[in-house]
């Protein structure tokens, strides 16, 4: 029998908690170890699922890491956005395998730094870009392959979020955005689906529905962004975190792939595709686990099986896996294209 891939979590919020859950759950892993710098919040994870909890993510590293009891191999760094960089940074200085979360970091400059460091220590760092595995983009991903759509001439993206998810849900609102909190997803399996590159950006911003008397002073309310492919697409980002109480869902989305041959109009929530082409037109429902959903009293779905792939590389020693950070570089490159064009009301060419 192999040895259990020994796993650690860095920042037990709302994604870290689901990270513990789901380590705890995979047959090739044992949760070793918890790490938050508020560990108050985290105590009852780590005691249900038998982790040992540090306050500071590098005594853990330290005292557990190869050059400790070597009983961590990997870890998951599910800190906020903007604080992706240092404990990423100190994992793969450790010796030790990261999956990190959406997005791998604000800048190019420092997912490249990071990027570089894994592939000098012979790291696996790999980004949960989970929507890859959802079913229905899936399918999408098939027809694209198998050019059932033809030449892709435009993609039309739309992430949407209730308000209380940037007013009470997270507490760092103003130090990200909803195309970085929201639509790395959507940018990610497009240039994966694409196989292309992104040649220019253009995308304007807007401020003032969330207001300041909620305490939002200077959180975006959301961005429109026009992205040019090198082969000619064009493809559509609409990315916001506005929609009021009223809203039945913390999220939702839809998206639209039309091509030379035929075309598909997917909703998120509602999960039903519609395809046309030539020849025929359908409606296609999709059921089953989402993202993470409960079945039987584990978490199945997209987020698990990224996380089961994340472990898989780490057993196989892939270093170059279809979401590591260097093969997923471009999406922050256009993150930060489009925050660009919107500070400057350029057009950004990359």
């Amino acid at each position: 029998m192999k040895e259990k891939i020994g796993v650690g979590v860095i920042g037990v919020g709302i994604l870290g908690t689901r990270h513990a859950r789901v380590y705890s759950e995979q047959p090739t892993a044992r949760l070793v170890a918890l790490a938050d710098h508020n560990p108050s919040k985290a105590q009852e994870t780590a005691q249900k699922l038998g982790a040992r909890l540090f306050s500071d993510y590098r005594e853990m590293l330290s005292l557990l890491g190869p050059k400790g009891t070597a009983e961590l191999h990997a870890v998951s760094v599910a800190t906020p956005d903007f604080a992706h960089v240092e404990p990423v940074r100190a994992a793969l200085e450790a010796g030790i395998d990261v999956f990190v979360e959406k997005p791998l970091t604000m800048s190019t400059a420092e997912a490249q730094s990071l990027i570089a460091l894994a592939k000098e220590k012979s790291q696996v760092l790999i980004v949960n870009y989970s929507q890859r595995w959802l079913p229905e983009h899936r399918h999408i991903e098939e027809l694209l392959l198998n050019g059932v759509l033809g030449d892709v001439a435009f993609i039309e993206s739309h992430r949407w979020d209730a308000a209380w998810v940037p007013e009470r849900m997270i507490s760092w609102a103003d130090r990200t955005t909803p195309i970085h909190f929201m639509s790395s997803h959507d940018i990610d399996f497009i240039l994966h689906w694409l196989a292309d590159r992104v040649e220019s950006v253009s995308a304007i911003g807007h401020h003032g529905a969330l207001g300041a008397e909620k305490g939002l002073k200077g959180v975006a309310d959301g961005f429109a962004a026009l992205l040019k492919f090198r082969r000619g697409t064009v493809v559509s980002l609409h990315s916001s975190w506005v929609l009021p109480s009223t809203f039945p869902l913390a999220a939702d989305s839809y998206l639209e792939v039309l091509g030379s041959k035929g075309s598909v109009f997917l909703t998120g929530s509602g999960r039903e595709m519609r395809f046309y082409n030539e020849d025929r037109a359908e409606r296609i429902a999709f059921s089953g686990p989402v993202t993470a959903t409960e079945v039987q009293g584990r978490i199945e779905g997209a987020f698990t099986k990224s996380l089961q792939a994340f472990l898989s590389a780490v057993e196989k020693r892939e270093l170059d896996a279809p979401t590591s950070a260097a093969r997923t570089l471009h999406v922050v490159e256009v993150q930060e294209a489009i925050i660009k064009a919107v500070t400057t009301g350029q057009v950004i060419n990359l």
